[in-house]
């Protein structure tokens, strides 16, 4: 299907389908710069810009591979291997890759067994079908059909943005997306969780706060560093809080980073780019300001080919996404032409974005983790929601938490933004911007534990948030964020 789009729109498919991939029973090569990879009876079709890592048991033997990129547990980047010295079972491998980090899947094939697995919120978004035995990047990568319209919503609706897919959905009824933390067997189509184990807890005692949030922060850091090793990098700055976290990881490795940016293409953001510039600032670092009053910002590209861009944005995603409006198409096509965007949705987690301050302190039930998913609270789920939808989504919600371990179901917010959220959401729009490969270094199990580990009040709080930058960079945390500079700004506005 995306051949045939591309041959009717006249658009070429490499530049169309950049960062996607295929897996099915047969060979595909829909464009001739497009890589090819056999793991056992299974065929990957793929952008040569997604770097492929083969992985190599401890005897040598070849088991499969790792497409994206990646960190390992030791702070390597991934540079064509992922070595397993553990052992050579399936065990030793999935330990292998439940300690990276980055965006990208891991695609096995060891004995009987044929798994695919994800990143730990899948950044590298995948949607499977079970009827046409495929896995691919998006619904159109995927699909050699046409589209069976999900029922219960539209993709009009969803690119009005007066609705969203949710729990799996996706605009064909037939394509599932994936969920994190669960791999796909392709012997059966069935996804099966693999973490968090049996026995975790993420509420348990003992631990200081002070030391964890110390943890996160290192680990973070070294993330942050072994991609600046490895690619060229830019940093987008604002005056919010996950961007800001990301900056004080990377303070040792400040000169490794190729380019920091913000955005000034709203009322609002003129806000973002005054805290960006007092952080860019105390660190001493040279801001790039995409500037919508800027001559460039609107010569570029004409309204013509911003509306053909914004049409392959709606193909990349699935019909999910078509860049919102012209400012924010325009300026996403304006980031710093480096290999790497780093972006800070994982690090949500760390303030406790996707919790009330009611939840926060009496516990989140599957009707406050639901509302959570949809930006509303508990009691106004039945004015969003047509009832039978309501129920239907309360009935997956309810399921979805059941998988979990009884020892996690404390942080159901927390899990459901990593598993249900993410892959849904921001990490399925990264397919619409193929100027540069967007990547959360904060896309790690060790770090989601550690995060998932602090209490939900005190996150909310922020008290999780000062810890980490106090230990990685303490002066970031002196500088206004976005609420202060609003204030600021209202407080002199009233004093004439």
């Amino acid at each position: 299907m995306a051949e045939r789009i591309c041959a009717d729109m006249g658009w070429d498919f490499g530049a169309t389908f950049r960062y996607q991939f295929r897996l099915s029973r047969h060979r595909w090569q829909p464009h001739e710069t497009w890589q090819a990879n056999r793991i056992g009876d299974w065929h990957l079709a793929h952008c040569p810009d997604l770097p492929c890592h083969d992985v190599i048991l401890s005897d040598g033997t070849k088991a499969g591979l790792v497409l994206g990129t990646a960190v390992d547990a030791l702070g390597q980047m991934l540079n064509g291997e992922a070595r397993i010295s553990e052992g050579a079972s399936l065990q030793h491998v999935q330990a292998y890759i439940e300690g990276l980090a980055g965006r990208f899947i891991a695609i096995l094939h060891l004995n009987a067994e044929n798994r695919v697995y994800f990143d730990p919120t899948a950044g590298l978004s995948a949607v499977y079908s079970r009827q046409d035995r495929a896995l691919a990047s998006s619904v159109h990568m995927l699909l050699d059909r046409d589209i069976i319209p999900e029922p219960a919503v539209g993709a009009d609706a969803v690119l009005k943005r007066e609705a969203q897919f949710l729990l799996g959905e996706t605009c064909d009824a037939e394509c599932r997306r994936v969920m994190a933390n669960h791999f796909l067997d392709l012997n059966t189509f069935e996804l099966g969780r693999h973490w968090p184990k049996p026995d975790e807890r993420f509420d348990q005692g003992g631990r200081d706060r002070a030391a964890v949030a110390r943890q996160i922060a290192d680990r973070l850091s070294q993330i942050l560093g072994a991609l600046a090793s490895g690619a060229s990098v830019a940093l987008p700055l604002s005056a919010g809080t996950d961007s800001r976290i990301l900056l004080a990881a990377a303070t040792p490795h400040l000169s490794r980073i190729d380019s920091f940016y913000t955005h000034d293409i709203y009322r609002v953001t003129r806000f973002d780019r005054q805290g960006a510039q007092l952080l860019a600032d105390l660190t001493g670092v040279s801001l790039q300001v995409i500037d919508r009053a800027a001559p460039e910002f609107t010569d570029f590209m004409n309204d013509e080919d911003l509306e053909d861009l914004r049409s392959r944005m709606a193909v990349r995603t699935g019909l999910a996404f078509n860049g919102i409006d012209a400012a924010t198409t325009r300026a996403v096509s304006l980031t710093p032409g480096t290999d790497l965007v780093l972006r800070g949705n994982v690090a949500h987690m760390t303030r406790a974005n996707k919790w009330t301050l009611q939840s926060a302190r009496h516990g989140a039930s599957v009707e406050d983790g639901l509302a959570a998913l949809l930006n509303v609270r508990a009691e106004h789920l039945s004015d969003r929601l047509e009832p039978a939808r309501l129920k239907s989504l309360r009935a997956r919600y309810a399921a979805w938490a059941e998988s979990l371990p009884e020892g996690v179901r404390t942080r159901l917010p927390d899990l459901a933004h990593a598993e249900v959220f993410m892959p849904t959401a921001p990490n399925n729009v990264y397919y619409a911007f193929t100027r540069n490969f967007y990547l959360n270094p904060f896309n790690d199990r060790h770090l989601i534990n550690l995060t998932a580990w602090f209490h939900p009040l005190a996150r909310k709080k922020g008290r999780l948030v000062m810890k980490i930058i106090g230990h990685a960079n303490p002066a970031l945390n002196g500088v206004p964020y976005l609420r202060d500079l609003k204030r600021a700004a209202r407080g002199a506005m009233a004093a004439g």
